[in-house]
């Protein structure tokens, strides 16, 4: 029988899929955190940090990924030095399109502006208190409100079973 190939995967290969990705965590000059309003899965509808997935073929690391998802995304250039690693997540599977680990950023240095409407999503600044209320995914605001800023540099190293919460593991770096 010829093996017969597609570009469709299976739930277990999706499963067997390991990512690797950068989110970046920008404040303005007034103290207002930025999120991107996806346009596309995941978390369409959400709002969530700026990033995306590390260019695995050229070697990228999280940091020269997170420096490009800045440029690509939000239209400014970084260094890493303008980078604070705040929070390492593994993650099962998360809807359906992998395992992923995520080197979550805060950016040191402050946005000027608002960056313009891309292909993946509306931009917006929020202020802080009101982080709660935003329609975002449930990990994703645990780790913003409960360990990024909340417990300025610090390094968080956590672990989710795909679910959200609770988180299944966690450890911390002392800043």
């Amino acid at each position: 029988m010829p093996l017969v190939s597609t570009s469709e995967t299976s739930p277990v290969e999706r499963s067997g899929r390991f990512r690797l990705g950068a989110l970046l965590y920008f404040i303005d000059e007034a103290g207002r955190l930025l999120l991107m309003r996806r346009s596309r899965q995941p978390n369409l509808g959400l709002w969530c940090a700026v990033g995306g997935k590390l260019e695995m073929p050229t070697g990228e690391s999280p940091y020269e990924c997170a420096t490009r998802e800045a440029k690509e995304e939000v239209g400014v250039s970084i260094a890493a030095s303008d980078l604070a690693l705040r929070c390492i997540l593994s993650e099962k599977d998360y809807e359906g399109t992998g395992h992923w680990l995520m080197f979550v950023f805060q950016v040191k240095a402050p946005l000027r502006a608002l960056p313009e409407q891309i292909e993946e999503g509306e931009f917006r600044f929020f202020e802080l208190a009101d982080l709660p209320a935003i329609e975002m995914p449930e990990l994703d605001r645990e780790i913003l409100l409960n360990r990024i800023l909340s417990d300025s540099g610090s390094l968080h190293v956590l672990r989710s079973d795909g679910e959200g919460l609770p988180l299944v593991e966690e450890s911390k770096v002392e800043g």
